[in-house]
């Protein structure tokens, strides 16, 4: 009903998205637009840039072109982004990398890639945005973590290591943060559909793929739904919650 009111009370609020050219960012930035925030889109490809935020319902986005691991630029791009389109009312942290290397064939040089891109980059992005002059009135920081960052799965331990470590950072630094009015939460997803996504069905083959949708009770799920659940660790229907991991997983952890 058009009478009905708005759950999520997202309009207006100032949204940062990292990885938002594709994927769950981008799936992400095109809900919180449709809510009436306005959304500052991060990523590395300015011409993907560009075609995500002409896309957006509403105006007033902005495209913030950014390498996430180049750790000294973040501050003085979020004191930017302030300049031009107020206080951040909330950070999605969406970018990041996978790997599925087996252990007899890491090599040092990939852990401390992963780590420094899925997991310092989690933390710098969250100094820059609990700063006094960079958060709005009620922050919220909203982190990927994984499903295989809760429960084990053969093949893909670095990766499950730096997601393992983004469960328990949303933990220590939803309490640290708590005193200053910042709301730190994450997701753990499961396998969602996406490019990434279906290279990786291509290259497993359909039996293996098969096992793998089977392992989700409720079938693969679609960038959509962990946007959904972003949008509501972001808005004020959650603000008693902070330092959880919110599992979106169809049932994968269930098992």
């Amino acid at each position: 009903m058009s009478d009905a009111p708005d759950y999520l009370a997202l309009r207006d609020r100032v949204i940062v998205v990292t990885g938002a050219t594709s994927g769950i960012g981008e799936a992400t930035a095109i809900a919180a637009a449709r809510h009436g925030a306005r959304v500052v889109c991060v990523g590395r490809r300015v011409d993907a840039l560009d075609r995500v935020v002409g896309s957006l319902d509403g105006e007033g986005h902005l495209a913030l072109p950014l390498d996430v691991t180049e750790f000294a630029e973040i501050p003085r791009a979020f004191t930017r982004v302030v300049e031009q389109v107020g206080r951040l009312d909330g950070l999605v942290h969406a970018a990041g990398i996978h790997d599925a290397t087996p252990l007899r064939g890491m090599a040092d040089a990939r852990i401390a890639e992963l780590f420094e891109v899925n997991v310092t980059s989690a933390l710098m992005l969250s100094k820059a945005f609990r700063h006094a002059k960079v958060r709005g009135e009620h922050p919220s920081i909203v982190l990927m973590s994984s499903a295989v960052g809760l429960v084990g799965e053969a093949g893909v331990s670095l990766y499950a290591a730096t997601k393992a470590a983004i469960a328990s950072l949303s933990k220590s630094l939803g309490l640290e943060l708590a005193r200053e009015g910042v709301r730190v939460n994450c997701i753990a997803a499961g396998i969602v559909m996406t490019a990434l996504t279906a290279g990786i069905k291509d290259t497993v083959g359909t039996t293996a793929w098969s096992s793998i949708e089977g392992a989700h009770p409720l079938g693969v799920g679609t960038p959509e739904d962990v946007a959904d659940a972003a949008l509501y660790l972001l808005s004020p229907a959650s603000r008693w919650v902070t330092g959880t991991a919110l599992v979106v997983d169809g049932g994968y952890t269930a098992r």
